[in-house]
């Protein structure tokens, strides 16, 4: 992994086309999120994963992150259970440069810059697709490692699921959903709740107590079809709850959180022509506490409105404009110099078909208020060998906003923000190889992206504050390769994947980046019953430097579950996690938990 790994001589462009956020269809096979259109999972030019219902049925996971983890080129850290801070490192990029949407509308925090997933209830998710590198000229800012795009249960009129479950560590959970309306109009109501006790996660001295954490969350999601020609959608969610955590700065800290997002959308097809109309509302605020004061409080408002037209030029060509304008607002402690900025962005998008060739087309013009403007693009091309095999080359560019942190953050206990910093960028290159095989496929990437201008909060001589600069750029070569297919009975994925990822200013690697994950996952199913097991391996890596006492210790993980299909209405689920009680880090000072297990039962009706 010295040299390239490849040097493309093909450079194309992903096609972006309309996106209706209520257009996930029965086929599992069909995604969204790549090109913001309908399309065949095998024909997408990107690195694709699909994680649909009966996945997370079968896993029992209780966060997103616990889904996550299993995606190829993906790596996440914990510092505590499911309820506690978590980080997505996608393809060795850094925490905050994958773009997170929830029935696509953007979730991220404008001060943090990234997305917490403890807030989410992974109970209401019905499908994740997630898109892997650069995607920046389909949705603008944050798609630099790639697009996580998280789709909220839709049922049909009528129909119900409530479920229940307890686990290690006092956990409690419950959630129930139900369909409501007709064929032409159709609602789908969701509520879920889940506490648990925690367990101590911190070697922190002083911090040896267990940290407990809690979250409910509704959403009302659905669509109406007015006519043949118009559709009406909306997706909706609010959120709250807490969690206590461990601090090397001692005392009980604490915090609580508030999240909601409206989204509404109008679908217009007549003839060649396909548009969309969006208009969505999100508010994230977030409390701290230390010994039960108030210490710091802040609420990021996101207002967003999107338009899309498609024209279908001809049988193999079709032709995107669109635009999207959002703007970001903050109310924190101590008050930001700046504390609202818009976003206005134009693209234009095509893809072409000749014979077995797929050409898809894509660039950008984003336009961040008192920041900068960004051009990016992203340039494909495959070919289609015969129905089982793909082979495609891609060149993409994306890029990151500095957060109102990075910017404005007012100053206090040392640090400041720094009006100076510069936008993130990445430049990517990538060959693809898609394969289908009995009951299932495999896909293999090589890539390599140069990451430039990354922002690291340093030490500033001549103001005497710790303040972020575009002082670090990173090299990133890997491979990925996610196998899936059936033998009788038994369903295999084998997941593996390389990252090389370096700081070449520093010349060492990346924190919290493993260079070799891989995990086999084995399921068989025997009349109502179904069996599966996993194991997984996480390979050594550091943590804020290369010093011996920052090396995080590669670690094998064991997880089995069973499935019993009761009755056609009645599911009983158990899950053991970490079966031989491997003791862990994926984030220095805080360690994973033992041998947990979790039992649920599902009604549906």
């Amino acid at each position: 992994m010295k040299h390239n790994l490849f040097t493309p001589t093909l450079i194309s462009l992903g096609l972006a086309a309309s996106f209706n956020t209520c257009a996930v269809t029965a086929d599992e096979n069909i995604v969204v999120t790549a090109n913001r259109t309908q399309q065949d999972q095998f024909l997408s030019l990107s690195a694709t994963q699909i994680i649909d219902a009966d996945d997370i049925q079968a896993f029992q996971p209780l966060s997103v992150t616990d889904l996550l983890d299993k995606v190829a080129g993906i790596s996440v850290t914990n510092q505590g259970d499911a309820g506690h801070s978590s980080s997505v490192f996608t393809r060795g990029t850094n925490n905050g440069h994958t773009l997170v949407l929830i029935d696509g509308v953007r979730i991220s925090s404008a001060t943090l810059g990234s997305t917490s997933f403890s807030s989410l209830s992974v109970t209401q998710i019905e499908r994740i697709e997630v898109v892997k590198g650069p995607r920046a000229a389909l949705w603008g800012a944050d798609a630099i490692g790639g697009v996580i795009q998280i789709f909220t249960k839709k049922l049909v009129a009528g129909e119900a699921v409530v479920s229940v479950g307890f686990g290690s560590n006092g956990l409690k959970q419950a959630d129930a959903a139900i369909g409501f309306g007709n064929e032409q109009h159709a609602l789908t109501l969701s509520i879920a709740k889940q506490e648990a006790d925690g367990f101590n996660a911190t070697t922190i001295a002083g911090q040896e107590d267990d940290d407990r954490y809690d979250r409910t969350s509704v959403s009302l999601t659905g669509q109406s079809e007015l006519t043949d020609e118009l559709v009406l959608s909306l997706a909706s969610r609010y959120e709250e709850g807490g969690s206590d955590y461990d601090s090397p700065w001692g005392g009980t800290p604490s915090d609580e959180f508030e999240n909601y997002h409206v989204k509404l959308a109008a679908d217009y097809t007549t003839g060649d022509w396909y548009s969309q109309v969006s208009v969505a509302t999100s508010e994230n605020a977030s409390l701290n506490f230390s010994d039960g004061f108030l210490t710091s409080e802040y609420t990021t408002k996101r207002d967003q409105v999107g338009v899309l037209v498609q024209y279908q030029a001809a049988k193999n060509t079709s032709i995107t404009g669109g635009s999207d304008w959002y703007q970001e607002e903050v109310i924190g402690t101590g008050g930001y110099d700046v504390d609202q900025r818009d976003v206005t962005a134009f693209f234009v998008q095509a893809r072409h078909q000749l014979d077995q060739v797929y050409f898809e087309a894509a660039v950008r013009r984003d336009d961040i208020e008192d920041v900068a403007a960004q051009t990016t693009y992203n340039a494909s091309v495959g070919y289609q060998i015969n129905d089982e095999l793909l082979v495609s080359l891609s060149r993409g560019t994306a890029f990151k906003a500095p957060s109102f942190n990075d910017l404005y953050y007012p100053e206090a206990w040392g640090y400041a923000g720094n009006v100076d910093v510069m936008p993130e960028s990445v430049v990517t290159n990538e060959l693809l190889i898609r394969q289908k095989l009995n009951g299932g496929q495999v896909e293999i990437s090589l890539f390599e992206s140069t990451v430039d201008d990354l922002i690291d909060w340093q030490f500033n001589s001549d103001t005497g504050l710790t303040q972020p600069t575009n002082v670090t750029a990173a090299k990133i070569k890997g491979a990925e390769v996610t196998l899936s297919t059936q033998t009788g009975d038994f369903n295999h994925q084998v997941v593996v994947s390389y990252i090389d990822a370096k700081d070449e200013v520093l010349d060492v690697d990346l924190a919290r980046r493993p260079q070799l994950s891989a995990s086999y996952a084995l399921s068989y199913q025997w009349q109502d019953l179904t069996l599966s097991g996993s194991a997984s391996y996480r390979d050594e890596s550091v943590d804020l430097t290369m010093v011996d006492a920052n090396i995080l210790d590669d670690h094998w993980l064991v997880d089995l579950s069973a499935n019993y299909q009761v009755t056609d209405n009645l599911v009983l689920i158990t899950k053991i996690n970490n079966l031989f009680d491997e003791e862990y880090q994926t984030a220095k000072d805080y360690v994973a938990d033992g041998t947990n297990f979790v039992i649920s039962a599902s009604y549906s009706f």
